[in-house]
């Protein structure tokens, strides 16, 4: 049998969406980069000025510069490659 996912938006930024969101929201700061700090009500850690740990239901994964963070229908975060996260989603006006 063939299935076919269930159209559902979803909120995705960017690696440097990401980045801007930690500035503005009160993460301690080192060299320009935030270090730690809360988004969507997730922790997120600086690993290193290329990569931040994002914690998820299959344990804590990485988020690149190149990657997309995605929230999910039920408010978990999880990063998703970029040439993945293009053949599998599109914009939508609001």
């Amino acid at each position: 049998m063939k299935y076919r996912k269930k159209p559902v938006t979803i909120e995705a930024i960017t690696f440097d969406e990401l980045v801007e969101h930690g500035r503005k929201n009160g993460a301690n700061i080192v060299n320009g980069m935030p270090w730690s700090f809360q988004y969507a009500g997730h922790p997120v850690t600086h690993e290193n000025d290329d990569c931040y740990l994002i914690p998820t239901l299959e344990g804590t994964m990485k988020m690149g510069r190149t990657d997309m963070l995605i929230t999910g229908v039920k408010g978990e975060i999880y990063p998703c490659k970029r040439d993945i996260f293009d053949a599998t989603y599109e914009a939508v006006s609001e």
